[in-house]
């Protein structure tokens, strides 16, 4: 027994650890985006189901010894694998830097390739170890209970996510992280050969007795509808999971920590349930859900929510769907002999949410609106769980239940303010059609209270559901609002790998006021007017009395000028551009680059600039070490590093080794501009830790904001004070030392909850 525990314990805690150790390693290879992340979960789900189907066929079609023998030779190989690649690249899982990407073209295509070579093999291996052990155990401790191990196995799993960011990734490297865990998985190797040496020796005679046991004990075959309920269950939790992530991402940052949070919510989960069936309680955990879709429909209506508001009711929700849909997993599971295919359904289910959050929304949606999809989709496999079972509370007589649906259904929309469902009512042409659904709301809800009418004595329950399905039509209409209020003043939608992307036009009715403006989620990434008069000027961040703004007033005159920027927008740093200078703009999203250079398009600072502008595809850090690896650096009197006014920033891009690569760019007077400008975190304490390090000359400029400006602040380092020395620069910087002190971030290296403002 306890060889089994530890091996299965061990097989998930790796299994956990090298999700975000891998995805942690190749996340600057692909922009720091969320969907790296997101596309690494797709990956391990279909990897996942890969393991149980092979765990499930040679369960079902060897025996004892057989199994032992396959799956103890395919480990073996796996083993001798890792060793081989140990000494071609600096540990057995981490591929060398020829992996790289040289273009952003096809990413989710190429993360798919790295994974299957560096830890395709250990990770199908270890995705096995549940249901395959499981399985093993059960065969040989004829009549104990396997489910308490795949508790367990969630145990380390859970261990696993919460140790990395807080204990395993500051302590160690990356390649230190490789090289342990490796090795940990050599120790699991050896347990899986005592788990099949123990298997091999004692299950035959078990396995005998089971087939001969009369057609009357045996135990009754799942029917279709109930595998059908096994993947939707899976599939709706997954989603919520997936999309829960990516919906905390785009807010704050891509980093280990809020990836762990919601899985770690999603295996607390599957911990309660699978422990004991005696943890999950309708009556507890089916009105929580409906609290948490009330309150995430009203944070998702208003845009003046706090981040922590955001987070504590997004992971609300996501426990609230998680605990619904794993404890009626729980209340559907099979007897021991289905065991493999239970677990198998689970796996494909959570795959199928991962096809839908990775590969199918960003082609289907021009914005994030998964998780609105997720949010309803659990409302509504809530109900045909409990619609099946006729001993649930939706077949009661609950005039009381019912009232509060009706009561929460109807309040939701008048809590959700100007832009939310509520407005849209109020402009309702046809408004008698509304006072004549709340007329015949307000008479099914008075016929509750008569238990003795024809309706409730044929059908008790009648009530309460035509209250649950109004509730779902309100929160289908709010959740619509909800995107509809991003989509209507849009004029361009766009989503790709890199984010979804949008063109408002702002001032339709005043000539002198009108603009365009691009938004990538919420954060705004450049504005321009039309007015004659406006339209080449900087504006947004980089208007004249910005940080940029005032480098760019002060810089050399007898010379032309180099400027490289990471980050293109709309352009606008072009407008800074003179005859004869050069621009070089370093930009990984495909769509933006569209948009800023489409000739029939919303902008034209690219076009209209007298330099010579290029734009680099690709990550800007990646394609500048190529540069500098090719002995051609670009020798920029400005780099300009624009990519951290959005809430989801590249931490990759402001570590002691991207600055190192940027200052090798520069020419030896060259300056660095960093736009630091953020809702939620202050960069300075990191920036200064950086000026420290490299004894750079620094200064902060805060620019308020003004008519055709935003608020704004930059940080400017440089190696002398040619530029940042003169006067009209010296008196408009303010020192970067602040109270807060902060560890150098690395890429090994970073700390977000010290920097939140």
């Amino acid at each position: 027994m306890l060889t089994y525990a530890v091996t299965i314990f061990t097989g998930a805690f790796l299994l956990f650890q090298v999700e975000p150790l891998l995805a942690r390693y190749i996340l600057p290879w692909f922009g720091g985006t969320s969907a790296v992340w997101i596309t690494c979960m797709l990956f391990f789900q279909l990897l996942l189901v890969a393991g149980y189907a092979y765990s499930h066929l040679i369960a079902t079609r060897l025996t004892p010894r057989r199994q032992v023998v396959v799956h103890i030779a395919i480990v073996a190989a796996c083993v001798l694998l890792m060793g081989a690649l140990a000494m071609i690249w600096q540990s057995p899982i981490t591929p060398g830097p020829n992996w790289k990407p040289l273009n952003p073209d096809f990413p989710i295509t190429r993360i798919f390739a790295l994974l299957i070579v560096s830890i395709g093999l250990p990770f199908f291996i270890l995705s096995t170890t549940g249901p395959l052990l499981q399985t093993w155990f059960a065969q040989s401790h004829q009549g104990a209970s396997p489910y308490r191990l795949y508790a367990l196995s969630n145990v380390g799993s859970l261990l696993a996510l919460v140790t990395y960011p807080f204990v395993v990734e500051p302590a160690l490297t990356l390649r230190a992280q490789a090289i342990v865990w490796s090795l940990l998985f050599v120790g699991f190797a050896i347990g899986v050969g005592l788990c099949g040496l123990n298997l091999a020796s004692s299950a035959e005679s078990t396995v005998s007795r089971r087939e001969v046991l009369p057609a009357s004990q045996q135990p009754i075959a799942p029917s279709r509808a109930t595998y059908a309920l096994w993947i939707a269950l899976a599939t709706v939790a997954s989603l919520m999971l997936l999309a829960t992530t990516n919906e905390i991402c785009q807010e704050v940052a891509v980093v280990p920590f809020l990836w762990v949070l919601p899985l770690a919510i999603y295996l607390l989960s599957f911990i309660i349930c699978f422990d004991s069936d005696r943890w999950y309680r309708r009556g507890i955990f089916q009105p929580a859900l409906g609290v948490a879709i009330f309150l995430t429909c009203i944070i998702l209506c208003r845009s003046s929510a706090n981040i922590f508001s955001q987070v504590f009711v997004y992971c609300a929700l996501l426990g609230a769907v998680c605990m619904v849909c794993h404890g009626e997993l729980v209340r559907l599971k099979p007897a021991e002999r289905y065991l493999t295919s239970f677990y198998l359904m689970v796996a494909v289910g959570g795959a199928l949410g991962g096809i839908l959050a990775a590969v199918i929304a960003p082609k289907v949606f021009s914005g994030y609106w998964e998780f609105h999809f997720a949010i309803w989709a659990s409302a509504l496999m809530l109900f045909i769980v409990v619609i099946r079972d006729p001993q649930s509370w939706i077949h009661e007589y609950r005039p009381i239940t019912a009232m509060l649906l009706l009561a929460g259904a109807l309040s939701l929309p008048q809590l959700l303010g100007d832009e939310s469902i509520s407005d849209a009512m109020h402009r309702l042409d046809n408004s008698h059609q509304l006072l004549a659904i709340l007329l015949a709301l307000g008479l099914l809800a008075a016929a509750a209270f008569r238990k003795d009418s024809i309706l409730t004595r044929k059908r008790p329950g009648l009530i309460v559901q035509g209250a649950v399905i109004a509730g779902l039509v309100v929160v289908a209409g709010v959740l619509l609002v909800s995107i509809a209020a991003n989509l209507v003043t849009s004029s361009l939608a766009t989503r790709n790998f890199y984010g979804a992307l949008a063109v408002y036009s702002l001032n339709n009715d005043d000539p002198e006021k009108h603009n365009f403006k691009l938004r990538h989620g919420r954060i705004v990434h450049g504005i321009q007017y039309t007015a004659a008069d406006k339209m080449h000027l900087p504006v947004a961040y980089y208007g004249a009395d910005s940080g940029l703004g005032l480098l760019m007033a002060h810089l050399p005159r007898d010379r032309t000028r180099r400027i490289g920027v990471i980050g293109l927008g709309i352009g606008t740093v072009a407008a800074y551009g003179r005859a004869g200078d050069y621009i070089r703009f370093y930009e990984i999203n495909p769509a933006v680059t569209k948009i800023a250079t489409d000739p029939n398009g919303f902008f034209t600072y690219l076009r209209d600039s007298p330099a010579k502008v290029d734009i680099i595809p690709g990550d800007a850090r990646l394609s500048m070490e190529r540069e500098v690896a090719g002995n051609n650096p670009q020798e920029f009197d400005v780099l300009v590093v624009d990519a951290f006014a959005g809430d989801a920033i590249p931490v990759h891009l402001l570590t002691v080794e991207a600055i190192e690569i940027y200052l090798r760019e520069l020419n030896p007077n060259g300056v660095l501009a960093i736009h630091i400008s953020n809702r939620y975190l202050d960069l300075r304490p990191v920036v200064h830790e950086i000026a420290e390090r490299f004894k750079l000359h620094s200064g902060w400029v805060h620019d308020a904001g003004g008519p055709t400006s935003q608020p704004s602040d930059w940080i400017l380092l440089a190696r002398n004070d040619e530029v940042l020395g003169q006067p009209e620069v010296s008196r408009e910087l303010q020192s970067l030392d602040s109270q807060r002190k902060v560890r150098l971030w690395t890429d090994d290296y970073s700390n977000l909850f010290q920097i939140l403002k």
